[in-house]
């Protein structure tokens, strides 16, 4: 296609079993004959290429690029960038291969791209894709020492979520781009290797006098796993390469007139991060801040450098663009907890041992008798309001303050709890999460 209006650069690396439904989404949910949807393949070894190739190609609009060898994540998508930019595109979304697509999801973002010429940058919603009730991202967060998380991640999407509003960044997971920006502000930063350099790209759109919005009717449903949790050095990798780009991010992007106020919060986070690891013992975080401490020393006068050949993108006050959205507290990314099954662990509240249910919650009853009780810990907050279904089937209609003993005689089969009322972070301080209800179950 020549000159296309819009190229979806899907990045993959050995990942078949995700592209089935990903690029179904895309194709069947998106009917403009101006947008490329692109397997971006960083030489993939299992049969990616070929399973696109014969599964979506009969569609003009899907195209496969190969790349000679694996080049990471942003190396990847800069690769893709430029072929997009030599193609003639106005704009460029970077998605991850893991996702499914709402139907009119492109559409919807370039429907606000276009209305929003000051715009270079938009967030879609994305939410989880097993639990499609909960976030997992809308934007991103930042704070004044690097530190950065996505908005909104476990929260139960309501209405708050669906303000169109400014954010500083864009989850690299799902990111659209203006390449009339991309062309003032360069590309994303190779350097980086994993984690922040989303961000920094985000900062530089705000540094030229571009926004970043959310838009949230265009959603996308995201796989979202812990791929750098499975095994203790992956933990201790991802907790070395975060520490260390915060302060390539604070190098190459913060503004030198904050440096006062920059390196007191610095010290603060580091004080803070160095107690927490001696009072849990965790001293292998300690060895990392000390490792992340010289590589951003030895960085410094690259970044200084790379500032030296990009004076154009620090012409502006940036502390009057993005460091408007930049947050002090909290200092790192808060507290986060995904439910299984709609279900937090179980928690101490008011003297009781009680489960916290999320938006939905799902029990595999063995048949017989399932007793529990539920309520609320926290009277003054109003009535839970709970539907329970069995097998599809509403069973009981749960509406109470004070907590209640339930004895239900139910056959073997899926019990469904579904909170019409959902009690938000704002309005209790019980646990960093939206609650539905809470239950005691009885064994």
């Amino acid at each position: 296609m020549d000159n296309p209006l819009v190229r979806i650069l899907v990045l993959n690396w050995n990942g078949m079993e995700h592209l089935e439904e990903c690029f179904s989404s895309l194709v069947e949910g998106c009917q403009r004959e101006d947008v490329e949807f692109v397997l971006l393949d960083n030489a993939s070894t299992d049969e990616s290429v070929t399973y696109v190739r014969d599964r979506f190609c009969h569609d003009p609009r899907v195209v496969v690029e190969c790349l000679d060898k694996n080049y990471g994540w942003s190396g990847g998508n800069n690769y893709g960038i430029k072929k997009s930019i030599e193609k003639g595109a106005k704009y460029i979304f970077l998605l991850n291969n893991d996702v499914k697509v709402e139907r009119n999801c492109i559409e919807n973002l370039l429907d606000m791209a276009e209305a929003t010429p000051d715009v270079g940058g938009v967030a879609p919603k994305m939410l989880l894709y097993n639990q499609p009730w909960l976030l997992n991202s809308i934007g991103l967060e930042c704070s004044i020492i690097g530190s950065a998380w996505d908005r909104g991640l476990g929260r139960v999407d309501s209405p708050r979520w669906d303000e169109i509003t400014e954010v500083v960044g864009i989850c690299g997971g799902a990111m659209w781009l203006r390449t009339e920006v991309l062309l003032k502000t360069g590309f994303l930063p190779e350097e980086y290797s994993i984690y922040l350099d989303d961000l920094d790209l985000c900062l530089r759109i705000w540094s030229v006098g571009s926004r970043i919005l959310t838009c949230p009717n265009a959603v996308i449903h995201h796989k979202f796993s812990a791929t750098w949790e499975g095994s203790p050095d992956k933990i201790r990798q991802k907790y070395f390469l975060n520490t260390r780009n915060r302060f390539y991010l604070m190098e190459r992007m913060f503004p030198r007139s904050c440096l006062p106020e920059i390196i007191f919060w610095v010290g603060v986070g580091e004080l803070k991060a160095i107690g927490n690891s001696i009072r849990k013992s965790e001293f292998w975080r300690i060895i990392k801040h000390m490792k992340a401490w010289q590589e951003a020393i030895k960085y410094y006068y690259e970044a200084k450098r790379w500032r030296r050949e990009n004076q154009h993108i620090f012409q502006r006050r940036q502390q009057d663009l993005f460091w408007k959205l930049i947050r002090k507290q909290p200092l790192f990314c808060p507290e986060i907890e995904l439910p299984v099954e709609g279900w937090y662990k179980p928690k101490r509240v008011c003297g009781r041992e009680l489960q916290a249910m999320s938006k939905f919650a799902t029990i595999y009853h063995k048949g017989g008798m399932l007793s529990f009780s539920c309520g609320n810990p926290s009277p003054s907050m109003g009535n839970i309001d709970i539907i329970v279904r069995f097998n599809d089937n509403v069973i009981e209609h749960i509406q109470t303050t004070q907590f209640k003993k339930y004895i239900l005689d139910l056959p073997a089969g899926k019990v469904i709890f579904e909170a019409n009322k959902i009690f938000e972070v704002e309005q209790h301080s019980i646990a960093p999460y939206d609650i539905g209800a809470w239950f005691e179950f009885n064994t």
